[in-house]
């Protein structure tokens, strides 16, 4: 690894850092009916941080 990849690498990891920071932040701040708008709760926060979360489907509504 040449000395520019090296120092790329490095600032693409603490730009990504910085992100993941911003966004703890934010999701923090909300309150719980807040979250609950997006469909979370305070424990799915370190998922949805780092990209494990998905989402539950919501069941089809067949209509006859």
């Amino acid at each position: 690894m040449s000395a520019q990849e090296w120092w790329c690498s490095l600032r693409r990891r603490v730009v990504e850092a910085r992100s993941r920071r911003r966004a703890r932040a934010e999701l923090r701040a909300m309150d719980d009916l807040q979250l609950r708008d997006l469909g979370l709760g305070r424990s799915d926060i370190p998922s949805v941080l780092a990209g494990r979360f998905d989402e539950p489907v919501a069941p089809r509504v067949r209509i006859h």
